[in-house]
């Protein structure tokens, strides 16, 4: 079972390590980390337990305590440790996520009752069967068509589902209220301005919902909102979303920021959309080193070939060679269908749901959701 450890006090901090290792914990020296980097660490390991040492800043325990307990929900146990003398201190850190507060002088006999605690609560309730998925979708280069496949991935899926989570990243371009003609009041800007009081009940209002069960947290209005847009937002974004619905798409861009690095961390499956020509491709393995230097598995990430086929394309052979991946998934070239249905608002795969391209869609959504595991190759796609 791994932990994390969050302290700024590094003598508790090697007493809690010691303990949790004598109790066959795996908690190896790099999990011990300061509370500003909590739920950032929190997300990107497969953690089963969190211990927060409040002492000596209780008030930024108690930040990295609220982070955690939005960005988690539950997924993770989290012990508190700090001083059994400060009553108000204990309240406020089970108001703000802990499910236990561990008095720091009884260290090691409290500790281990906890860890006796949590490892009955595994065996009896294990955590983490109803985490929504995320699905990153991201385009190499200009015109891959990825928010198009993002609005088209998420109504597929909102249908299946009743309702599906959209949140628009493409933070300068925002292309997704226009091709659902959504008019959203907020956006994710106003998001992560108000980051340190949201809850799931204030987060439904930064949402807006199309009749397809989509609902969208549009991309900033303004390039001057663009700045506002931080990796804590992102990461609590994710997280509420993640907890509201069964699925997420997150339109991505290509850009590498620190907003778009987060949301790529948090991924289950990042759907890589290319074109089979040679600037596509160059770009695509451009992406997926970023990606691989990143530290993120490219196990997660499927390749996703957009307007195939189409005259004097790159043979498939060619960039699976270039890429080093095999093709997971091919969208048929419907430029009429897809204009027609961006013109007015409304995804292909409602507009034209019988169409090659809303199939191919559908089959890709049944792969994402574990009902399909063949790859959706069109006949007459050759290796060499």
């Amino acid at each position: 079972m791994q932990v994390l450890i969050a302290s700024d006090e590094e003598q508790v901090a090697r007493q809690v390590r010691e303990l949790l290792l004598r109790n066959e914990m795996d908690c190896p020296a790099g999990h011990v980390v300061p509370l500003e980097s909590a739920a950032a660490r929190t997300h990107r390991l497969k953690l089963e337990l969190l211990v927060v040492v409040l002492s000596p800043k209780p008030q930024a325990g108690l930040e990295a305590l609220r982070e955690v307990s939005h960005s988690v929900r539950g997924q993770v146990c989290v012990l508190a440790v700090g001083p059994a003398t400060d009553a108000k201190l204990i309240l406020k850190a089970l108001r703000e996520g802990a499910d236990e507060y561990l008095d720091e002088s009884l260290l090691e006999a409290e500790l281990g009752a906890a860890l006796a605690r949590f490892r009955n609560r595994q065996v009896s309730s294990p955590r983490g069967e109803d985490t929504g998925r995320v699905v990153a979708v991201l385009g190499p280069s200009g015109g891959s068509g990825s928010s198009t496949l993002a609005a088209n991935l998420s109504a597929v899926l909102a249908k299946g589902y009743q309702e599906c989570g959209l949140i628009d990243l493409r933070l300068a371009v925002g292309d997704l209220t226009a091709m659902l003609d959504l008019k959203p009041t907020h956006t994710i800007s106003d998001l992560c301005e108000n980051v340190s009081r949201i809850d799931s009940s204030m987060f439904e209002q930064f949402l807006v919902r199309h009749p397809s069960g989509i609902h969208l947290l549009a991309a900033p209005r303004r390039y001057a909102d663009i700045g506002k847009v931080h990796p804590r937002g992102v990461r609590q974004t994710l997280a509420l979303a993640r907890a509201r619905f069964r699925y997420v798409v997150v339109d991505m861009d290509n850009a590498f920021g620190s907003e778009q690095i987060e949301a790529l961390w948090q991924s289950d499956a990042i759907l890589l959309v290319l074109r089979l020509d040679y600037t596509s491709v160059r770009n695509a393995r451009r992406t997926m080193d970023n990606i691989r230097g990143l530290g993120i598995s490219l196990d997660r990430l499927q390749l996703v070939v957009n307007r195939y086929p189409q005259p004097k394309q790159l043979h498939v052979a060619q960039a699976e060679e270039a890429l080093e991946k095999k093709v997971s998934y091919y969208l048929p070239d419907d430029p009429g269908r897809v204009n027609r249905a961006i013109n007015k608002g409304v995804p292909v795969v409602l507009r034209h749901p019988w169409s090659k391209l809303a199939r191919s869609v559908k089959s890709m959504a049944r792969s994402l959701n574990g009902q399909y595991a063949e790859s959706d190759r069109p006949s007459g796609v050759r290796d060499r």
